[in-house]
């Protein structure tokens, strides 16, 4: 097999060392600067950088490497051949906050808005935000990469969720590592559900069976070959929903049973035992106090609970004399020199909280 049916085709434009081409174009109004550390773009306004591509290969996914001082929601821009040139189309994604390089993966493939050749690419920055990009890279998957990645998508197994009582995903299919990599983390999973290529498969089978045992007058021998493909896709489907049920108890062994007291994450509650456990014994004669955190469900029941007859209020009760403010999993709060918590430079409690 030729050595390009291996390895991926990838095309990267880098910014790194003043590289900025003359092909590129900027619609609005936006500060930029060509560093040796990559393109560094703080829009006075909502910004698109853009240029036109010939790309010598298909592209199933956009890598994009970058520094932000703070997390951006941005889109990426791509225009299809032969369609009018007003429509450009956008993926809304965001850029994390980061002071190191990190990469941004968009499995463009999963949109079927997306084409494997676009002929113009870009970026929508929005006003304010402060974006250094180092490079942007377009991937295109060898044949053995996608089969590779499909047989491992079987064999990736979802974690134990609330959901999970009643309602398994089951094996799912894609073609695509990125997607792989995030298999059940977004939901609905990209990817096609295993069982639907099993039951086609059954159906093929089953013809093909009938139509043998038709041609060869052996009704029992077509029987028998339809049995046995069907009892081993039950067995394959068997052991892989086996095993991932294996899979939770082996997550909760090493992340929980096996961990001290003070290192022990539960499932999707991650470390929040732990801080429950540690700040209990402070709010017993508390009364009333305010929790923040990011995702209230279901953090904030378990307050209740595990807190009792102490109760978690809202923000906006501090003005009525509360004095304890429980904070879970929120980094732009702190405390500024005068005493009061602060949410990304505003101050929402009073000094000495």
């Amino acid at each position: 097999m030729p050595v390009a049916a291996h390895a991926a085709s990838r095309t990267t434009w880098s910014f790194l060392g003043s590289q900025i081409g003359s092909e590129w174009r900027i619609n609005g109004k936006a500060k930029t600067t060509a560093e040796i550390g990559g393109l560094r773009i703080a829009p006075e306004e909502d910004t698109k950088i853009f240029r036109e591509t010939q790309f010598s290969h298909a592209v199933d996914s956009v890598e994009i490497t970058y520094l932000s001082l703070q997390e951006t929601p941005s889109m990426l821009l791509w225009h299809r051949p032969a369609t009018p040139p007003e429509e450009i189309v956008q993926l809304p994604f965001v850029f994390t906050r980061t002071m190191v390089a990190s990469t941004v993966k968009l499995d463009v493939r999963w949109y079927k808005e997306w084409t494997s050749h676009p002929d113009t690419v870009g970026l929508v920055l929005p006003k304010g935000s402060d974006i250094q990009i180092l490079q942007i890279s377009f991937v295109g998957l060898s044949p053995l990469e996608k089969t590779a990645a499909l047989l491992r998508s079987y064999w990736t197994f979802d974690k134990f969720s609330p959901y999970s009582v009643n309602f398994l995903w089951g094996p799912i299919l894609t073609m695509s590592p990125i997607a792989r990599e995030s298999l059940y983390v977004e939901l609905p999973p990209h990817g096609t559900y295993a069982n639907v290529l099993w039951y086609l498969l059954l159906f093929g089978i089953a013809i093909g069976c009938i139509a043998w045992g038709w041609k060869e007058l052996s009704r029992r021998n077509a029987f028998l070959c339809m049995a046995v493909c069907i009892g081993a896709l039950w067995l394959l489907s068997d052991l892989r929903m086996g095993l991932e049920a294996v899979s939770y108890a082996r997550t909760d062994l090493t992340e929980y049973w096996t961990q001290p007291a003070s290192e022990r994450k539960f499932r999707e509650r991650g470390d929040f035992p732990v801080f429950l456990s540690a700040i209990q014994p402070l709010l017993t004669d508390r009364g009333r106090y305010i929790f923040l955190t990011q995702f209230e469900y279901p953090l904030l029941g378990l307050m209740r609970y595990h807190t009792y007859p102490s109760i978690p209020v809202a923000p906006e009760k501090a003005t009525e004399g509360i004095d304890t403010w429980v904070i879970y999993e929120r980094p732009e709060i702190s405390v500024d020199a005068e005493g009061r918590l602060t949410a990304e430079g505003k101050p929402i409690s009073l000094p000495g909280t």
